[in-house]
């Protein structure tokens, strides 16, 4: 009973330190924090496996001691899933895959918020460890003096450092919308 209480002690202290670290880890942004929540989640699950092992056997009797090896199978197919995706997520960083649309649509928005912006075109995301990239140009009124369309620019690059965080790398290039060279 001693080794079956330990598993239960386990599984809520690991579940309770998973937790608090992927909390962590969606506020820093940080994969490599979220790979240790999920390596936390894995010991909670083995933890998991051992408690129904030892408990299938103390409690139902020896006839029941498959409750281990089968529990073990099913964890670590929980945990071939969870390593999976990690991977899958890790290597989408690695070749600088785009942000999902959801946060491409986001940075459209705020782009359009500007005054005299009259859209975004060309727009480049990818992730950099727990920062990102954004590289885009932007046509705006070609009526503008140089100095307020570099203005407006500024403001673009400041409301994106306000939602994504101050170390986001922005690199924006303004174009004059109706320039005869766009058409």
């Amino acid at each position: 009973m001693l080794a079956f209480w330990a598993a239960i002690a386990s599984i809520v202290l690991k579940e309770l330190t998973y937790r608090f670290t992927i909390r962590k880890a969606k506020e820093l942004n940080s994969p490599a924090v979220e790979a240790n929540a999920w390596h936390h989640r894995s010991d909670a699950m083995s933890s998991i496996g051992t408690a129904i092992g030892i408990g299938g056997a103390v409690l139902l009797g020896q006839r029941w001691t498959v409750l281990d090896p089968l529990a073990s199978v099913i964890v670590g197919a929980f945990i071939m899933k969870v390593a999976v995706e990690l991977t899958v997520k890790g290597m989408g960083e690695l070749m600088e895959r785009s942000l999902p649309d959801d946060v491409e649509n986001e940075i459209i928005a705020i782009v359009e918020s500007v005054p005299d912006v009259i859209g975004p075109h060309d727009l480049r995301t990818r992730r950099i460890g727990n920062r990102i990239a954004i590289e885009m140009h932007v046509f705006m009124n070609g009526e503008i003096s140089l100095c307020t369309a570099h203005d407006h620019a500024d403001a673009i690059e400041d409301l994106l450092k306000q939602r994504f965080g101050s170390d986001t790398h922005v690199a924006i290039h303004m174009e004059p919308a109706n320039c005869p060279c766009h058409r």
